[in-house]
């Protein structure tokens, strides 16, 4: 049976280099968090962020290789992704709010959908904006090849803060997954999703969720400032 006392040692523990709870020498803080407990989960589940950034990049050639052989496909899926930008409030009237809230809403399903799936929904995840980036990559590749640096400039603001909390929040989903399948052999079957759970709370409340909050504050602001900047000019009127 699970005390109470079990409970919280394994919501406070450290996860070692095999993934099993590891006593902290230090109690439990913001500042131990982000000096010991990340780091060492990050570490334990580096295989994985290796997978889910491979299943991006994957998506990205996909994507490019889709724009090249069904650009019409290309271009639908193009116009729905704008639509859907449209429903945020647009380029003139998008809110960090807004954004947040979109992001929230695919990431936080990611763990129960993953327990569903056995991992797969938390792949699907990441791969998906990769198969955008590439067809959006390859559409404006096709106009010029100096569009594509007009595309990194309303991708990489924000991207660099967005992409990394896909990544880390697909993991610890997959994660939790498996941990029915792949179990830390010293907990049982209850300890473990407990174990699993933890640290998906853990990294999702002071990773992912803080990355997101940055992500949607610079593409609601800078993001969208450049795209301003890039219409003015008359940059991206060729994007579709």
């Amino acid at each position: 049976m699970l005390t109470r006392e079990r409970l919280g040692r394994l919501a406070t523990a450290v996860c070692d280099s095999g993934g099993a709870p590891q006593a902290p020498r230090a109690p439990f803080s913001p500042v131990r968090v982000y000096a010991r407990d990340i780091p060492a989960l990050l570490f334990f589940n580096r295989w994985l962020l290796l997978l889910t950034a491979a299943a991006f990049c994957c998506g990205i050639a996909g994507g490019a290789a889709l724009a090249e052989f069904y650009p019409q496909a290309t271009q639908a899926l193009l116009r729905a992704y704008a639509a859907q930008i449209e429903r945020l409030g647009g380029i003139e009237g998008i809110t960090a709010g807004a954004i947040l809230r979109n992001n929230l809403r695919v990431l936080l399903l990611s763990p129960l959908l993953a327990v569903f799936t056995l991992g797969i929904y938390p792949l699907l995840v990441v791969t998906l904006p990769g198969i955008l980036l590439g067809m959006l990559g390859a559409q404006l590749d096709a106009v010029t090849p100096s569009a594509v640096l007009v595309g990194l400039l309303l991708v990489l603001p924000h991207g660099v803060f967005e992409i990394p909390a896909i990544l880390v929040g697909s993991v610890l989903s997959m994660r939790l997954a498996w941990s029915f399948l792949r179990p830390v052999p010293a907990l049982s079957t209850l300890e473990n999703a407990v174990w699993a759970a933890a640290n998906l709370g853990k990294g999702y409340v002071f990773l992912v969720i803080p990355l997101l909050v940055v992500a949607a504050w610079v593409e609601a602001n800078v993001t969208a400032a450049i795209a301003r900047w890039l219409i003015s000019l008359g940059a991206v009127s060729a994007v579709p």
